[in-house]
């Protein structure tokens, strides 16, 4: 298991590892690999996708939630919303500042 770390001039390091961080780069067409860009002119539709994918993901875990509210916060999956949340806002802070988002292993 690899660990993917995703840069940009507008934010902080993201550290994933490859399990969390392939899945999200597939959705937003990207083949995951040992490194990689979003440019500047893909992140309008790659914050769009995101988007998306967390409020598809929020609203079938929380029926989930609702059934299950007696399993302790601790014991639950990480959601794709959780994972995919941090990555959205790096892809927002470099679109306003129009700079690329990278990754490498």
């Amino acid at each position: 298991m690899a660990i993917v770390i995703f840069r940009s001039k507008a934010a902080g390091e993201i550290i994933m590892l490859s399990d969390a961080a392939y899945p999200l780069l597939e959705r937003l067409g990207k083949t995951p690999g040992a490194q990689g860009v979003l440019t500047p002119e893909e992140l309008p539709q790659a914050i769009a996708t995101l988007t998306a994918a967390i409020a598809e993901d929020r609203a079938t875990n929380q029926g989930n939630a609702d059934a299950e509210p007696t399993v302790p916060v601790s014991q639950r999956p990480v959601t794709l919303a959780q994972r995919a949340f941090p990555l959205l806002e790096m892809l927002r802070a470099a679109g306003q500042r129009s700079v690329p988002v990278t990754w490498g292993v």
